[in-house]
């Protein structure tokens, strides 16, 4: 019986220096994260004080050094983007980290969009960075849904403040429109589709004169035609209901393509040569 006691006894008292050990170990880690706590925002703002250091001399040295055209190939590969959409929630407010409230602000939005550090003229210079926008906008194809006016805000929006509006650089967009509207404001249409007024794709359409001549422009036209005779219908009708004359003879300025249901394609500059042809032999 003794045995036992002691037995337990040596086992208690084991325990309890290993827990001493712990609570002791637990008290050191503790300090060692709050001295890490205090070290670590002194580390990361000089490293990033030496990493904004280290961009701007290299891209001061790309700016002095290089010829544009190997600029241009950099820029390419930092900022042409083959198919950039454009949403609504494009424009859409941020969180402020503070207040916890959305609102809008310039550099908020910026990092959101744009959150590489090549895009932030701490790190790269007003010259370099107004070169590499220029270069997004000329080179990137964009690609707007059919939420009116929303390639007409990101067309007239300086929203990089680069002191030059996209319409005068964007050389490149596309537009998806659906010619059958699945509004969850009843069951049939939601189920079955019903068609969209002209007035509300032409909405979708606005701001495609603001481009610059002879910009690329491709429309895309979903039917939802159950048969090759109702799609062919929508085709011959298509045009006329986006667009008036006028602002067909206008689009003799743009190299256009009218894509339906993603296989008949239109190349529009072609078709209007065929009806000059037909009308005047």
């Amino acid at each position: 019986m003794s045995c036992q006691t002691n037995t337990n006894d040596r086992a208690l008292s084991e325990e309890n220096i290993r827990k001493a050990r712990v609570a002791k170990l637990q008290e050191e880690l503790a300090s060692l994260e709050k001295d890490l706590a205090n070290t670590t925002p002194t580390t990361r703002d000089a490293v990033e004080q030496v990493a904004r250091t280290e961009c701007q001399q290299l891209t001061n040295n790309i700016m002095t050094k290089l010829p544009r055209e190997i600029r241009d190939m950099i820029y390419f590969h930092l900022s042409t983007r083959d198919r950039e959409l454009i949403e609504r929630e494009h424009f859409r407010t941020t969180l402020d980290p503070i207040t916890r409230l959305y609102s809008y602000d310039f550099n908020r939005w910026k990092a959101q969009h744009f959150p590489a550090h090549y895009w932030n003229t701490d790190y790269v210079g007003q010259p370099f960075y107004r070169e590499l926008v220029e270069n997004y906008y000329r080179t990137s194809t964009f690609l707007f849904g059919d939420d009116p006016g929303v390639m007409k805000r990101f067309l007239t929006t300086d929203e990089m403040k680069l002191g030059i509006l996209p319409k005068s650089l964007v050389s490149s967009v596309e537009i998806g429109l659906n010619a059958v509207s699945h509004d969850r404001g009843s069951f049939r249409a939601y189920m079955f589709g019903i068609p969209k007024s002209p007035e509300r794709m032409r909405e979708a359409l606005d701001g495609i004169f603001d481009l610059k001549p002879g910009a690329r422009i491709v429309i895309r036209f979903v039917t939802e035609a159950k048969t090759k005779e109702e799609r062919d219908e929508h085709c011959k009708g298509a045009m006329a209901m986006l667009f008036d004359d006028a602002q067909v003879e206008k689009m003799k300025m743009y190299k256009v393509k009218f894509v339906v249901d993603e296989g008949q394609v239109w190349d529009l500059g072609e078709a209007m040569r065929e009806e000059w042809m037909g009308i005047h032999g």
